[in-house]
């Protein structure tokens, strides 16, 4: 079992409260700026900007699996990908470093869970943290967002990626430097969301 499987099995049972606050959100302005938390972000995400029929819903998630890997690593990192597959930015020579990563992360959650049960300080530190991040002058932040223009081969999707934050507002992604297997990691996680995030619109929109 892995930490991804948890969150899409948590789908199954909170996606129809997820369908009536969208139905009940619709009336409101295109302004107002909606946060999931909720699991799996990435795909809650996505549903709720078809939904409204904006873009102003931002994903939160891959902000935690940057502070669990820059635990593991010793030092600060950035990410990208969907929350629970997502992989620190390290420059590694190999798919089996970031592979390692993932478990042992992984690894690490399920124990917690399985001792003490979710980790609600923690997850509420992190949010805080990001919470305070979207809102100051300028920072960077990890969300899942549209992106306007194409980013590293990828389009059309809310997937997490650090994005510069001014005065409040996602502006856009922030200027990173990703290796050749990093690249088509995001690219194949963006894949295999786009499938899950179509499949989820097809069954769920009458």
């Amino acid at each position: 079992t892995t930490t991804h499987e948890i969150r899409q099995h948590e789908l199954r049972y909170n996606f129809e409260g997820i369908k009536k606050i969208g139905n009940l959100l619709k009336p409101h302005s295109k302004k107002i700026k909606f946060i999931i938390v909720t699991n799996p972000s990435e795909e809650i995400t996505n549903y709720l900007q078809h939904v409204l029929n904006h873009k102003n819903v931002l994903g939160f998630g891959t902000e935690l699996d940057a502070k669990r890997y820059s635990k593991i690593l010793g030092r600060k990192v950035l990410c990208l990908g969907p929350h629970g597959r997502a992989f620190p930015l390290i420059n590694a020579n190999s798919k089996e470093t970031y592979d390692s990563l993932l478990r042992k992360s992984d690894n690490e959650i399920i124990k917690h869970l399985r001792e003490k049960g979710i980790q609600h300080k923690l997850v509420g530190l992190g949010f805080k943290d990001f919470f305070e991040k979207l809102n100051s002058k300028k920072d960077i932040v990890h969300v899942c967002s549209y992106l306007k223009k194409p980013f590293l081969g990828v389009k059309n999707i809310a997937i997490s990626a650090p994005f510069e934050i001014e005065n409040g507002k996602v502006i856009k992604p922030a200027k990173i430097k990703v290796n050749k297997i990093e690249k088509e990691r995001f690219k194949e996680l963006a894949r295999d969301l786009k499938i899950s995030v179509n499949k989820l619109i097809k069954e769920n929109i009458n």
